[in-house]
């Protein structure tokens, strides 16, 4: 009978520090734990889904190759993201594919398990015009806006994350974002 061992981290700083000297059982967590938002974080670049996984195993593959010489980190998301968001770019500069990083257009994926027609009917409806007003507030800000907002709400980062990730000032992201919440806010009481 095969015991599958239950693994608790209290951080990423030492679930970071556990893979860093050689825990297989930390890299599998670290990969279970990440894996999906990465994926859907490279949807941020491309919408090319075996470009995406390909450049997710790239990096995990990076990752344990080179582990002896990584250095530590205490936010291991903000790592993958940094890592993910490179390693897309830089397979795009070399296919020569040009990309807009928040393609209007691209669809998100929903999956709905209902039981009856009545039900996939309603959540259809339902999940149609929750979306349209998303999308009409959303079609208020710029490229640079949403991804801020997409960061800090969606993503949950704190403001020294999104600098890193978006190569901003820290003062830079405060301003973004609170336009973009003001912006969010004036055009909500309208719809």
């Amino acid at each position: 009978m095969f015991i599958k061992k239950n693994i608790y981290f209290e951080d990423d700083s030492s679930l970071w520090n556990k893979f860093l000297k050689g825990d297989d059982d930390a890299y599998e967590h670290i990969y279970k734990k990440y894996a999906n938002r990465l994926f859907l974080q490279g949807l941020r670049f491309t919408s090319d889904r075996e470009l995406i996984k390909d450049c997710l195993q790239d990096v995990f593959v990076k990752i344990y190759k080179n582990r002896t010489n990584l250095g530590t980190t205490d936010n291991i998301k903000l790592y993958l993201f940094i890592s993910l968001k490179n390693t897309i770019l830089n397979t795009l500069k070399k296919s020569k594919v040009y990309f807009d990083p928040l393609d209007e257009n691209m669809e998100n994926e929903y999956t709905f398990d209902n039981n009856t027609a009545e039900n996939e009917l309603i959540g259809r409806e339902t999940e149609s015009l929750t979306q349209n007003q998303i999308n009409n507030v959303l079609n208020i800000l710029t490229a640079r806006q949403k991804e801020a907002i997409h960061y800090r709400f969606i993503e949950g980062m704190t403001i020294d994350e999104i600098c890193v990730l978006m190569e901003m000032n820290y003062q830079s992201v405060q301003n973004l974002l609170q336009r973009s919440i003001k912006k969010i806010k004036e055009n909500l009481k309208i719809v």
